[in-house]
């Protein structure tokens, strides 16, 4: 800040100042006063006072200049914001600090008062300037402290506010949550959803659904004041959503956002109550503030939810609407999954009617084939032991041929049987403990002799002895007759064939590996399925239909293990049966 002195002359009275005695006492007032004209605040009377204070230091007068000039540029734009805002406003400006540039030097600290002329508007200021003392600093720092603390606590107390608010919202929202989804069946859902409300006292709540076919639908109204669920009572029924309705789900159909209606609920419901029942109860219940959200899944609109405050209470603000949607968002999430599980429950109980259809047909049916192929089969024997006269070696050969596709219908039969046994539960397993090595010996007896008339190489059994599994023998020898059987059919001469047993831990594993035709990768679980089959070369008539390894895995299922595959089309498979193993506290004492 520049300093300095004025010359002594500069003691003109300033214009409208009144005698010379009086510009004298102005001259000794030991405040340092001075007054400015028009808005560039053009300097036209300073005490001595003032001009000890701020006076250039070149001795060069003040008088006619603007009084910011006498200051450097920094305290000059603050002081000229001071006088422009008291000059544009009318108002007094008390105690403005203005800083020096000097960080050592105490600032300034002014006042002005317009000089109002006789419309009203500033003409001139009286600007007042003092350096501020150390204790108005200490106390200035202070005030600023405080300030700040207090500031800071507020802050800190809306953010607690705020937190606690989300906390509140949260917890109600799990609260709703878990009532929802407490039961899969639509119609509790949606008597759930009947008691929906935002947590605020009086509040209360109604929900409109939309079917498949367009139909709009209201449920039951509850309200927590029982007084007024008898008035909801007696209109339930009549109160039904029309397409020009302002709220529920006809708003939600036009806007298919959030729709709040402040303050004026009585007159809304009021025009859509078309029955004068509804509309003399819908003003006993003193209706406020309506907002209606709307129920979406999956992109579709199910149906909304309105939610009504009381006459007196407030509107709704953004965490109300943002909390009605999250409540709104998990009514729509239970309704949804709710009818979900009906319609698989239906879809359930038809398919199984329909397996049940399905077993019952292929169960008699094959009990009636079985009757007439047994009678073929016996007279095939009968003319083949000459019973009715000599048959020649040609006529042998064709009774042959019948015989073998007798023998394939018996099969396929007997398959059909087994089939409609294990998927109705009507097979009954003896399990006890299977000693795996003489089991997998007695079921390659079984087929061996058709080893060597196929051509094929068996590598061998490898399978320590002291392996015990839990299971039924009989089934399980079935089950490895089939895996052996079909590495037989699908194996082609000069292919290798091999078993495989070893324990993990609880499971007993035991592999049938051949070098055949193998399987595609999208049939390796096709295959599992009843009448599903890898085509290949090797397949003749003997080769069924495809249902030995949907029961054989039925049959292992049930005996808590398992069957599956791992195979390379064209390079072989290796079917793997997992059964329990036997626990040593199971055995017998030896």
């Amino acid at each position: 800040m520049s300093a300095g002195s004025d010359d002594a002359t500069n003691t003109e009275a300033p214009q409208g100042l009144a005698a010379p005695s009086f510009e004298r006492l102005l001259q000794r007032v030991p405040a340092a006063f001075a007054i400015t004209s028009g808005r560039e605040h053009t300097l036209i009377f300073a005490n001595a006072a003032f001009r000890t204070l701020v006076a250039p230091a070149n001795g060069e007068t003040l008088l006619g200049q603007p009084l910011a000039s006498a200051f450097a540029p920094r305290d000059a734009v603050a002081l000229r914001a001071v006088l422009d805002r008291a000059f544009r406003t009318s108002v007094v400006a008390r105690n403005r600090r203005i800083e020096p540039m000097d960080d050592g030097a105490l600032p300034l600290i002014c006042s002005v008062w317009p000089e109002l002329a006789g419309n009203g508007d500033a003409q001139g200021l009286i600007v007042e300037l003092r350096a501020a003392t150390q204790g108005e600093l200490t106390l200035e720092i202070q005030r600023e402290v405080a300030e700040r603390l207090l500031l800071s606590a507020l802050r800190e107390q809306d953010s607690a506010d705020a937190a606690n608010a989300a906390r509140r919202r949260a917890s109600f929202l799990a609260v709703e949550s878990r009532r929802l989804a407490e039961s899969l069946d639509e119609g509790e859902t949606l008597a759930a959803m009947e008691r929906m409300s935002l947590p605020y006292v009086g509040d209360w709540c109604f929900v409109d659904t939309l079917d498949d076919d367009g139909i709009m639908h209201r449920l039951a109204i509850i309200h927590p004041d029982p007084a007024k669920q008898i008035i909801l009572e007696e209109i339930e029924g009549r109160w039904t959503p029309e397409q020009d309705d302002e709220f529920g789900l006809p708003a939600a159909l036009r806007h298919a956002k959030p729709v709040v209606l402040a303050d004026y609920g009585d007159e809304v419901f009021g025009a859509s109550a078309r029955d004068p029942h509804v509309d003399e109860a819908v003003r006993q219940l003193g209706v406020g503030p309506l907002l209606t959200v709307p129920l979406v899944v999956r992109d579709r609109l199910i149906g909304a939810v309105t939610f009504v405050s009381g006459r007196h209470d407030r509107p709704y603000t953004p965490e109300d609407i943002q909390l009605a949607e999250d409540l709104a968002n998990r009514s729509a999430t239970a309704l949804d999954r709710a009818r979900a599980y009906g319609e698989a429950i239906a879809l359930k109980v038809k398919a199984e009617s329909a397996s049940e259809a399905k077993s019952a047909f292929l169960g008699m049916m094959s009990h009636e084939l079985r009757t007439p192929l047994n009678a073929i089969g016996g007279y095939v024997d009968l003319i083949d032991l000459e019973l009715h006269g000599p048959v020649t070696d040609a006529q042998r050969v064709d009774l042959g041929r019948i015989r073998s596709n007798q023998l394939y219908l018996m099969g396929i039969i007997t398959d059909l049987l087994n089939l409609t046994r294990v998927d109705s539960g009507n097979v009954y397993y003896t399990v006890g403990d299977i000693n795996v090595a003489e089991m997998l010996a007695a079921s390659i007896a079984l087929v061996e002799p058709l080893i060597a008339q196929r051509h094929l190489i068996f590598e061998g059994l490898t399978c320590e002895p002291e392996i015990v599994a839990r299971g039924d023998r009989e089934k399980v020898i079935q089950i490895l007759v089939n895996l052996l059987s079909n590495a037989l059919k699908f194996t082609p001469a000069g292919g290798r064939i091999g078993i495989h047993c070893e324990q993990e831990g609880h499971t007993i594993l035991i592999s049938v590996k051949d070098t055949g035709i193998g399987i595609p990768n999208d049939k390796l679980q096709a295959i599992f399925e009843p009448f599903i089959q890898v085509k290949g070369r090797t397949l003749g008539p003997e080769a069924g239909v495809g249902l030995g390894l949907s029961i054989s895995r039925g049959l292992a299922r049930e005996m808590r293990g398992d069957l599956s595959v791992d195979s390379t089309f064209g390079a072989g498979s290796c079917f793997t049966l997992a059964l329990p193993a036997s626990s040593p506290a199971l055995r017998p004492a030896e």
